[in-house]
């Protein structure tokens, strides 16, 4: 019986361990070997074999601040951003998330990874940085049932993250190109679940989201769309109303205002 007790919390201990330094329990692990500590005002940076290219994590303090005007909050609590190496694969360290190898907020832990395929972008880690940032905002400005809420309609929370981060998927021309051969529903604003998503498929409703908000910010001014955001993570149950409200016409009477501007 005690070589049995013995053989099962040796067994438990490896499997604390190897999760804890090798897998998801890795954020919480007291040390890090092979990743650089770069700690900022608000957050803490763990990168693997930093480059020049990754050298925008010096300047985190800014993006946290142009975040917070941006959006007209604050951030509630100290976020942990872990970089992975372009050579290593997410499933070490998020197996649920089938090997995606770009980036993911999970607001309720306070925890962002940007993984190895968003450090081999052309657009770099900033982008995907900026847009994780906007998602750990308006998260911890609210409940978790309410981010919950939030996140099935995920069109306003995408399109504010990719408007704020500057990540062009596609140009307006190329979208509209691209929209006349592929079925864009543009009635209907809620989100697949990214996971989900063929990255085609990704790439052009990211981008739909995207030039909608850019459309709501160049018509009715950005203090809008932050009065919006204000009222939206207080209840988000009732967003098309609070919309209606803000904006003065119906969502959907706005959105075929948007694609008749697209020329669609």
């Amino acid at each position: 019986m005690k070589k049995k007790i013995t053989y099962i919390v040796a067994t438990l201990t490896t499997c604390l361990l190897f999760y804890l330094f090798w897998g998801p329990l890795f954020p919480w692990s007291p040390i890090k070997p092979g990743f650089q500590k770069i700690p900022s005002t608000k957050a803490n940076v763990y990168i693997q074999n930093i480059t020049s290219a990754d050298s925008i994590v010096y300047e985190l303090d800014q993006i946290l601040a142009d975040e917070e005007i941006f959006h007209q909050l604050n951030y509630e609590d100290r976020v942990t951003i872990i970089i992975i190496d372009p050579k290593t694969s997410m499933k070490r360290f998020a197996p649920w998330l089938k090997g995606s190898g770009y980036s993911v907020s999970l607001s309720m832990l306070n925890l962002i990874y940007i993984g190895p395929i968003a450090r081999q972008s052309s657009f770099g880690i900033k982008t995907y940085l900026k847009h994780e940032l906007s998602h750990m905002l308006m998260d911890q400005n609210t409940s978790f049932g309410k981010a919950l809420k939030m996140h099935e309609q995920g069109w306003l929370l995408e399109g504010i993250a990719q408007y704020f981060s500057g990540h062009h998927f596609y140009s307006r021309s190329e979208f509209i190109a691209l929209s006349k051969t592929n079925q864009i529903n543009f009635s209907s604003l809620r989100e697949q679940n990214p996971l989900d998503m063929s990255f085609p498929n990704l790439k052009l409703n990211y981008t739909y989201y995207q030039l909608f908000v850019d459309y709501l910010v160049n018509r009715y001014g950005l203090e809008y769309l932050q009065n919006f955001i204000k009222f939206y993570i207080e209840e988000p149950d009732s967003y098309r109303e609070l919309f209606e409200t803000i904006y003065g016409s119906e969502l959907d009477t706005i959105l075929d205002a948007f694609k008749g501007s697209l020329g669609l």
